[in-house]
């Protein structure tokens, strides 16, 4: 007589069989991976419904991840946009109502009349001068991961040797014509002209006029742009061309600002939302850089250095003030000549943007110990270590995924410390998450600085300064 299993027997074979299976399985599709690839999100996931779509834009809703940073996708009526990060697509959606106002006005038949033809024309015909031209780099890595890269190498170290710093203050002591000796200097002396004078004093009163025209030109940008509520050192090609038309048309057409937006209505309050210190629509480039050196000069003891980094194209000034306030308010002990020789790697706006953030990052926390701590480069890494060896890290990115690079980064022996926390501004993914954890650090999400841009997940907007 045949006996049949006990059920219970028929389940236990049946657990261990599902086992078995399961562990199968596993085995065949390998082990779970050790770092993340860089994904493509949806844009809702990233930032607040209201800056998906507005009046004159909407966002592609797929949004890439490159270098940590989300690259996102606007469609205007001016043409597509491009937003590398969560912070310039709020300044990009700001912008917009200017910009397209300002389409409007140059298009007008009154305003072609009163501009008297000079649009255009006058910047072609002396070479067309920009203040700060808009470049693509190529051949660097997307968003800011070459700040976690390694070896890192730093273009902006201090001289090693006597030679090598006299070579310096040679060649960049700041003077704009530093001798007065120049090319066809004896010709000229023979042909009875003064002696005395600088050699480009005589280079002809076309080239002086076209100086002053230059001079101008600059005044009224930042004219039109302050009456706008605009950067005039904006990266947006759109509103850079547009700001730069009207420009030229100011200084052709002697026309003020107010006559050039005459055509617009309430451009006063256009874009308050946008951060820009009232110094950048006030003073030229010379007096800013006199200005923010004597500032720089608090915390950097290399005044050389502090000449160099003023000087360097990924910086536009309207990020040297916002610096500057970060340092005011966190007053560091030390390490203000490691922060420029570090920023003097910055190969890009939003590299620049990087470090700068990450100073605002540091100035916004309260447990940040405001005149007793000190600036720190690890690497490329920006920290803050306080008087009791405690170190917070900023990492001012949209979206942190645990690479290759990120783990060789946070692997460091320099952070080896028993006390330290990092300070991300957007997300983290979970094995970022994990990965940070269980290398002591302590972790924060979606920290905020002042006027900061909302991110989906934040609870309310940071308050403004």
């Amino acid at each position: 007589m045949l006996r049949r299993p006990f059920p219970f027997a028929v389940a236990c074979r049946t657990a261990v069989l599902a086992c078995l299976t399961a562990a199968a399985a596993v085995a065949h599709a390998g082990p779970s991976p050790r770092h993340d690839e860089e994904p493509v999100l949806e844009a809702a996931t990233l930032v607040p419904p209201e800056r998906l779509s507005g009046p004159g834009f909407t966002v592609d809703p797929h949004v890439e991840i490159r270098g940590y940073m989300a690259h996102f996708t606007l469609d205007t009526p001016a043409g597509p946009l491009q937003a590398q990060s969560v912070e310039i697509l709020a300044e990009r959606e700001d912008e917009l109502p200017v910009l397209l106002a300002l389409e409007r006005l140059t298009r007008s038949e009154a305003f072609t009349r009163s501009a008297g033809g000079t649009l255009g024309g006058t910047a072609r015909a002396v070479g067309n001068v920009v203040l700060h031209p808009i470049q693509t780099l190529r051949g660097l890595p997307a968003g800011v991961a070459r700040f976690f890269a390694a070896p890192f190498v730093k273009l902006g170290r201090q001289a090693q040797s006597l030679s090598d710093r006299v070579a310096r203050e040679w060649g960049t002591a700041g003077e704009k014509y530093p001798a007065d000796d120049g090319p066809m200097t004896d010709a000229r002396t023979a042909r009875g002209a003064r002696p005395d004078r600088a050699w480009y004093g005589g280079i002809g009163v076309e080239a002086g006029r076209e100086l002053k025209r230059q001079v101008e030109y600059g005044q009224a940008k930042r004219e039109l742009a302050r009456q706008l509520g605009v950067d005039p050192y904006t990266s947006n090609p759109y509103l850079h061309d547009q700001l730069d038309r009207l420009a030229w048309a100011g200084v052709g057409g002697r026309l003020s600002a107010g006559a050039l937006l005459g055509g617009i209505g309430g451009t006063a309050a256009m874009a308050t939302t946008l951060q820009i210190d009232a110094s950048v629509w006030a003073l030229d480039g010379d007096a800013l850089r006199a200005r923010n050196e004597e500032r720089f000069g608090a915390w950097c003891a290399d005044d050389l250095l502090v000449r160099q980094f003023l000087r360097r194209g990924a910086f536009t000034p309207t990020f040297h003030g916002r610096m500057l306030d970060s340092l005011a308010a966190l007053r560091p002990a030390a390490g203000g000549d490691a922060l420029l020789e570090l920023a003097m790697t910055a190969r890009s706006e939003l590299e620049a943007r990087f470090l700068v953030n990450a100073l605002r990052l540091l100035a916004a926390d309260p447990s940040v110990d405001a005149g007793s701590g000190r600036l720190r480069t690890i690497g490329a890494a920006l920290a803050w270590q306080r008087a009791d060896g405690s170190l917070l890290l900023p990492l001012p990115v949209d979206y942190l995924s645990w690479t290759p690079e990120v783990e060789s980064f946070f692997d460091r022996p320099d952070f080896r410390l028993r006390d330290k926390t990092v300070l991300i501004a957007g997300q983290a993914t979970p094995r970022a998450r994990r990965g940070l954890t269980e290398r002591g650090w302590g972790l924060e999400l979606f920290v905020r600085w002042p006027g900061a841009p909302q991110r989906a997940g934040d609870s309310e907007p940071a308050p403004l300064d």
